[in-house]
């Protein structure tokens, strides 16, 4: 009797365990950048999902009930920090399964960190440490994933150094200041912005003011934002001859484009970035 209660035991233990070896752990990211580089150094270890849709804006998004039940049941959730997504800090402060990549960031400073070269090259190999801590069986594959991004994006990057560098720089609009990040790194200079901060419409003035800077053709072009209804610019460019060059910094057009789960990975979100940068500056 006893040989068959171990045997039923042994047998029970060990189809649990091979349930839980091939069990891919859900690593849950509060946008969509985030969602990218973790899908490229996870790969098929994990399965990445993403909380906040690409189409609204981190300052905007409200969580659903919905969404509090997915957080508390992912193996990992991501998140910027309290600066961008101040949406989850109530709630992620009372769950071990989330990290902050960034808690200690500053209201002074842009939270934008996926615009930042160097920080994307940080959070890619800080990835692949936790989910080598959490599945250390495929911590040589989640290495050499971050590895060959790593060698990737600073292929691209010096590129677009470059081909901004042949460039005259113009001064250009920006709906909202999430790109100084970017601009810092390929010296760009400071964009104009419509909005001074991310949670305030500007007042009249500041709008009469950039519209008769506009039609004195001071700006190279103004950037549009998927994630903003198109009505304020609309109204701010009416009748004055400008071009007007879509940005997505949270990678929104690949999702609509087709691409649901952005698997050209991050360096396509970070192409389309320099792209628009330099469509604005070509003459």
């Amino acid at each position: 009797m006893r040989v068959v209660v171990w045997y039923v035991l042994t047998a029970w233990m060990l189809s649990g365990a091979a349930w839980a070896a091939n069990d891919k752990p859900v690593v849950l990211s509060s946008i969509m950048p985030l969602q990218m580089i973790v899908r490229d150094i996870g790969g098929d270890a994990i399965t990445a999902e993403l909380l906040a849709p690409a189409t609204v804006s981190p300052h905007d998004f409200q969580l659903r009930p919905s969404d509090a039940q997915r957080i508390r049941s992912a193996d990992l959730v991501l998140w910027v920090g309290p600066v961008l997504e101040t949406f989850l800090q109530k709630l992620l402060d009372k769950q071990d399964n989330a990290v902050a990549l960034y808690p200690n960031l500053k209201n002074s400073e842009d939270p934008h960190v996926w615009m930042d070269a160097e920080e994307v090259q940080s959070i890619a190999r800080r990835v692949a440490r936790l989910l080598s801590d959490r599945l250390p069986s495929r911590g040589a594959y989640f290495h050499a994933n971050a590895a060959r991004f790593s060698t990737e994006f600073r292929l691209y990057d010096k590129q677009l150094q470059e081909e901004i560098a042949r460039h005259e720089r113009r001064p250009y609009l920006l709906l909202h200041d999430g790109f100084s990040r970017f601009e810092r790194h390929h010296g760009l200079p400071a964009g104009e912005m419509v909005m001074a901060g991310s949670d305030r419409l500007p007042g009249a003035r500041h709008i009469v003011d950039l519209r008769a800077r506009l039609q004195a053709g001071e700006f190279s072009c103004v950037f549009r934002e998927p994630q903003y209804a198109p009505a304020m610019l609309n109204a701010l460019i009416a009748d004055v001859d400008i071009r007007v060059i879509e940005i997505d910094p949270l990678g929104e057009r690949l999702v609509t484009s087709g691409n649901k789960e952005g698997a050209d990975g991050f360096l396509r979100l970070y192409r389309q970035l320099g792209q628009a940068f330099l469509a604005c500056f070509d003459r």
